[in-house]
């Protein structure tokens, strides 16, 4: 050892450091070379050199023994890890200077244009003239948008796409194929050689030669190297593929946690330091299951940990490190509400010289009054108040300086009552509210007018969110601005939005007819957007030709053709809708009908084999026939075209993790009972009719013929003992009487005790019935069914 301290001295001390074994093969079969790397060690030189030593087709070159290859490949990663700013090397794609972000496909063949792929060494190819017989490959069987490529070497199959879950109801369908017993991808179970080929990691003739190479291992009675271990040794395949290729192969997800929207919900459960200390990312949650993207997920040893830090069973998902890392740096796991207020609160003092209880000269303030909407920190204050209000799951920012005050009030609306955000000193209220405007695009100018406008915000991670902005002039010549988060959310599952199996059986069994009106009615906020996109989730196949007309879209689906309606240049709903007409839909969906032609162009087109969906702002389904008869449409034409008319409220949900479940007392059950029988027939229930209704209860809801119902407590990852909201439905099914009142022109009450005879749940019924599932408390459904 001293002698090789002496001959190969940086090396050596390298070796000692790393505490690994010395090249010994190098040092006796190939001196000179291992004499070049020490002598070069510790610069770009010996990276580039050590690069060269693995191309094969170097003048006067016959590769390496495995042992010396070996070596090389030791002395490489060892330089690598001392030395990591000389680490890129050029002649391997697979760990090119691009190998952070993730790779774009090539615009053109790699195979014409890559002189610097990679080779075997010559000693292994064993016969060279091995034809190309990588075959034509197949689309894998989850389907994927975009997902990172592999370059293509020469002679390698052509590219396929990694099979990558970009969407929270792509890993629902996913999983569900796993727990039904069934593969989620087409290539699960093949071997590691097998699914590398077929995704063009690399070609049939690598794979021959390393299968080659195993078999000789076996025939000298020495133990077996994985076959994907070989592949990383020589640098025919980087980390990131084998793992993605082992992924395919024992059917482990593999997640795009960049693009896909994670609940701010979801990433609370997982606090920033443990999420970093394990480099992993909570992507869902499907009931008790969390689904969690790890870097590393066959090495990982913490699930047992995370079962117990949420309470959840943890299915582990793969995803990047690299991935991993920037979606950590985008989102403060574990942040509660109170500390992004005090975050902002603190940045606003910072950025804007702001101290509480500041009292600001006259001088000053003057000197506050040129503060510039481009100053570098209100464009900072701007961003970082919209996105602490997408973290936080908002859906509206209010900013309003009210008279006498000396700060201007932030309060975000979440799941639909109001609160108190955070602040910042009046003198800056009109540079923000101008930087508002200049990114809505509005008047900077105009401050005597009403504006709206639209923007288009660029989150972390290259994901865009639009948010509808309003400026409305006060009596003190002050400006208040609402922004309206549209969070670009996917359609929900219409069997996850709370739908009772009766309501849900027969909504399904109206909108599958070919033609016919279908409304939803509620006021602003009640979800009837969600719901109408929830159902052109369903009838989205490839035999439906589906057009949309919304003011805004809010929700974007594939092979949907969506508009925007545009008032200023005069694309408004019933211009649009009288092209459609000409344009072979099957499906129509109308954001709003909001006047007589829109509704009577509506009524036209479900008359003439089209399927027609459309809301309207009313307060149930009886009323619902009433506003568009005041509208003028034809009764006798809407009795025909009409199918039906789902009403709808959002009630906030008790947070399942304090809620206290307590036994009801009589008196409270007798209390509901005669709400829910007074809601449908107008008279308080006998004392027969209360006492069936609660033994029905009893039956239905009650364990061991107690019924029990949750109460609000309160914990951290809640708001006061409330956590999300959850429809209310009223679904009228027009039958042939209900067709008949409308012809009459009959008042509203009549369609109500109609309806309900035939079988409809009113809002405050369907309420009742979720207060004795536990999901929501009375309180909240007084609050939604006034």
């Amino acid at each position: 050892m001293n002698t090789e301290k002496e001959q190969y001295s940086r090396i050596a001390d390298a070796i000692a450091r790393a505490e690994t074994s010395f090249p010994g093969t190098l040092a006796e079969d190939f001196p000179r070379i291992l004499q070049n790397i020490d002598m070069l060690w510790g610069s770009k030189d010996a990276t580039d050199y050590i690069n060269d030593l693995f191309l094969n087709d170097r003048d006067n070159r016959q590769g390496f023994p495995m042992g010396a290859l070996e070596e090389i490949t030791m002395l490489h990663q060892l330089h690598d890890l001392l030395f990591p700013s000389f680490s890129t090397n050029p002649y391997d794609p697979f760990t090119g200077p691009n190998l952070a972000a993730p790779l774009e496909k090539p615009a053109k063949s790699q195979k014409d244009n890559d002189p610097l792929e990679w080779r075997v060494p010559e000693h292994l190819l064993g016969e060279t003239n091995i034809p190309d017989t990588s075959p034509d490959l197949s689309a894998t069987q989850v389907k994927s948008a975009k997902a990172t490529d592999s370059p293509a070497s020469s002679g390698r199959g052509k590219p396929v796409e990694w099979p990558i879950l970009r969407s929270l109801h792509q890993i629902n369908d996913a999983m569900e194929l796993r727990h039904n017993g069934m593969h989620i991808y087409a290539m699960q179970g093949k071997p590691i050689g097998e699914i590398l080929v077929h995704f063009g990691v690399i070609d049939e003739q690598t794979l021959r030669v390393v299968q080659k190479v195993q078999h000789e291992q076996e025939a000298g009675d020495s133990m077996r190297t994985p076959i994907g271990q070989m592949f990383a040794k020589i640098g025919a395949v980087d980390d990131e593929s084998l793992t993605r290729a082992l992924c395919i192969q024992s059917g482990m997800p593999m997640v795009d946690i960049l693009g896909i929207h994670i609940p701010y919900e979801t990433l609370k459960l997982i606090p920033s330091d443990k999420a970093r200390a394990k480099q992993v990312v909570p992507v869902a949650v499907r009931g008790d299951i969390l689904f969690l993207a790890a870097a590393d997920p066959y090495s990982l040893k913490d699930q047992p940990f995370f079962t117990v830090l949420t309470g959840k069973e943890v299915e582990l998902m793969y995803a990047p490190r690299h991935e991993i890392v920037n979606r950590l740096n985008m989102y403060g796991l574990g942040k509660t509400t109170k500390d992004a207020q005090d975050e902002f609160h603190d940045l606003a003092k910072k950025t804007l010289g702001f101290a509480q209880n500041q009292h600001v000269e006259a001088e000053e303030s003057r000197l506050h009054s040129n503060i510039s909407e481009n100053d570098a920190t209100i464009i900072n204050l701007v961003n970082k108040l919209i996105h602490n209000a997408v973290e936080s799951g908002v859906s509206d920012i209010h900013i309003e300086l009210f008279q006498d005050s000396t700060e201007t009030s932030i309060r975000f609306r979440r799941d639909g009552l109001m609160e108190q955000f955070s602040s910042f000193p009046k003198d800056y209220h009109d540079a923000v509210i101008s930087r508002i405007k200049i990114m809505a695009t509005l008047d900077i100018s105009e401050r005597r007018r009403p504006q709206d406008g639209k923007i288009s915000f660029l989150l972390p991670g290259s994901r865009r969110i639009d948010l509808r902005v309003v400026t409305i002039p006060a009596i003190h010549g002050k400006e208040f601005v609402t922004i309206r988060i549209l969070a670009a959310g996917e359609p929900l599952p219409l069997t996850s939005i709370g739908m009772s199996e009766r309501d849900l059986n027969v909504f399904q069994e109206v909108f599958h007819r070919p033609y016919g009106l279908i409304l939803v009615c509620g006021p602003t906020g009640s979800g009837k957007t969600t719901t109408l996109h929830s159902v052109l989730r369903e009838l989205n196949t490839d035999d439906n030709k589906i057009w949309t007309v919304e003011d805004p879209v809010e929700i974007v689906q594939p092979h949907l053709c969506q508009v925007q309606v545009n008032n200023k240049i005069g694309v408004t709903f019933a211009t649009v809708l009288r092209s459609l007409l000409r344009a072979d839909p099957d499906i129509i969906m109308i954001g709003e009908m909001r006047d007589q032609e829109t509704a009577k162009i509506a009524l036209e087109a479900s008359m003439t084999g089209h399927l027609v969906l459309s809301t309207l702002h009313t307060n149930s389904a009886s009323e619902t026939v009433s506003r568009l008869i005041d509208l003028d449409v034809d009764t006798f034409n809407l009795s025909d075209a009409l199918l039906a008319i789902l009403a709808q409220r959002l009630a906030r949900k008790l947070c399942p993790l304090c809620a206290k479940k307590v036994e009801a007392p009589l008196n409270e059950l007798e209390a509901l009972a005669n709400e829910y029988r007074h809601t449908s027939h107008g008279r308080l229930p006998t004392m027969q009719e209360r006492e069936k209704i609660i033994q029905g209860w009893r039956e239905t809801y009650g364990q061991n013929g107690k019924i029990y119902l949750s109460r609000p407590v309160g914990c951290k990852q809640c708001s006061g003992g409330y956590k999300g909201r959850i429809g209310l439905y009223e679904l009228l099914k027009v039958s042939p009487t209900i067709r008949h009142l409308i012809c009459q022109r009959t008042a509203a009450s009549e369609y109500q005790s109609t309806g309900i005879q035939e079988g409809m749940r009113t809002l405050k019924q369907d309420g009742i019935e979720k207060v004795l599932r536990g999901i929501t408390d009375i309180t909240q459904v007084h609050s939604a069914c006034v």
